[in-house]
């Protein structure tokens, strides 16, 4: 029982770091936010993007090679392809290379609304015991938000028997690093496969909510300010 409450308040906190940094962002910036799980098996890597309204234009302009207005399933797949090589695993400090699992695409519609959120999963077969993430994609546009699903305060066992100690982020965001390691006496679980399936998955599922009500606000309150076609020629 205890265990389950210690878990559940962890989610609730880990959902509302991420409200407090969405608020912050723009309809101008594109967000990516990338979750990471860890487990005996592997390493396995959520990243959702969701463009501003502002940024549609920009991110149609790498997306749509052929200018035709719409996004085609080889446009998808060449696009997922381009942020699986711009972003970097290394565990114990070699790198891992990531294999895309599956993608999502959401309709232009939403995005225009600044509803749409692009979803990519990466995952690799290798485990050891520091992790290190980095995400190099559009950074002239983009604000970042990076977590390990099984967030803990430092030393606590969760899931499977992880330990995960202190993590480190820099000032952007745009990458993440710790040390972790599993309980000699813990036995993988069902969940293993992942960690989001687990008591940290309510926090996952908020991100996009979070997002969505960030534009939401700030369609209301937000200036406007002339948008920089000059961003086009920067990527």
């Amino acid at each position: 029982m205890r265990r389950m409450g210690v878990s559940a308040l962890l989610a609730v906190s880990l959902a509302l770091g991420l409200v407090g940094r969405a608020s912050a962002h723009r309809l101008d910036e594109y967000l990516q936010a990338t979750l990471i799980g860890v487990t005996r098996d592997g390493i396995e890597v959520e990243i959702q993007l969701t463009p501003g309204v502002r940024m549609l234009p920009v991110l149609m302009a790498v997306i749509d090679q052929d200018r035709d207005g719409r996004i085609s399933s080889s446009e998808e797949t060449a696009y997922v392809g381009r942020v699986a090589r711009e972003v970097e695993l290394r565990v114990d400090g070699v790198p891992a290379p990531l294999s895309l699992i599956e993608s999502d695409f959401p309709t232009l519609e939403a995005m225009r609304e600044g509803l749409g959120t692009i979803r990519m999963k990466l995952r690799t077969a290798r485990s050891g015991h520091v992790l290190r993430f980095e995400n190099r994609h559009l950074p002239q546009i983009s604000a970042y938000l990076v977590n390990c699903l099984a967030a803990p305060p430092d030393g606590l066992v969760v899931s499977d028997g992880l330990v995960v100690k202190r993590q480190e982020r820099d000032e952007a965001q745009r990458s993440i690093e710790f040390e972790y390691s599993f309980g000699a006496g813990a036995l993988p679980g069902p969940r293993a496969a992942w960690i989001a399936l687990g008591p940290f998955w309510p926090a996952a599922i908020g991100i996009p909510l979070v997002v969505r009500m960030a534009v939401l606000i700030y369609r209301a309150i937000h200036d406007k300010r002339a948008y920089k076609s000059s961003l086009v020629k920067s990527l």
